[in-house]
């Protein structure tokens, strides 16, 4: 029962910062965007998102590691798991060295006066998200895959 517990929290977890990730990769594509709204759309995007994104990427570490733990004597899980968490870990820390270094520039500009390389700048925040988008989105996949290898386990023992 345990496990499943974890294995629940992980996928929910996991499944929220990946969605959101998605949906800013949607949402945040800079081309055509005027320097003052990328700012102004900047800046409210990181005041909003900075206190529950990584909450919700804490815990679906957290929950997709203890998960990892639980499955060790199930090896289909067990090793689609430590992928997952790997994918999550290495979203967790593309986004702590790339984007957050970004968005704390980003912070201290100036809608009015934004810096002449904004657009430099703004192309290597979205190198960094596409990655922490992918990293996301295959640690979700592989959560997904370890519930259906220990489901098809489950159903064929």
């Amino acid at each position: 029962m345990t496990r499943s517990i974890f294995i629940f929290m992980a996928l929910f977890f996991v499944a929220l910062i990946s969605g959101a990730s998605f949906a800013i990769w949607l949402d945040n594509n800079f081309a055509g965007m005027s320097p003052s709204f990328f700012v102004e759309k900047m800046q409210h995007s990181i005041r909003a998102l900075t206190l529950p994104l990584p909450i919700v990427a804490i815990l679906g570490v957290f929950f997709t590691i203890s998960a990892t733990i639980f499955a060790r004597r199930d090896l289909p899980s067990f090793y689609l798991l430590i992928a997952a968490s790997l994918c999550i870990i290495a979203g967790a820390v593309t986004t702590v060295f790339g984007n957050v270094p970004i968005n704390n520039q980003i912070l201290t500009w100036t809608a009015s006066s934004p810096p002449v390389n904004w657009q430099e700048i703004s192309e290597k925040w979205w190198l960094f998200h596409s990655v922490r988008t992918i990293f996301t989105t295959a640690g979700l996949s592989f959560l997904i895959m370890a519930v259906l290898a220990g489901r098809a386990k489950n159903a064929d023992g």
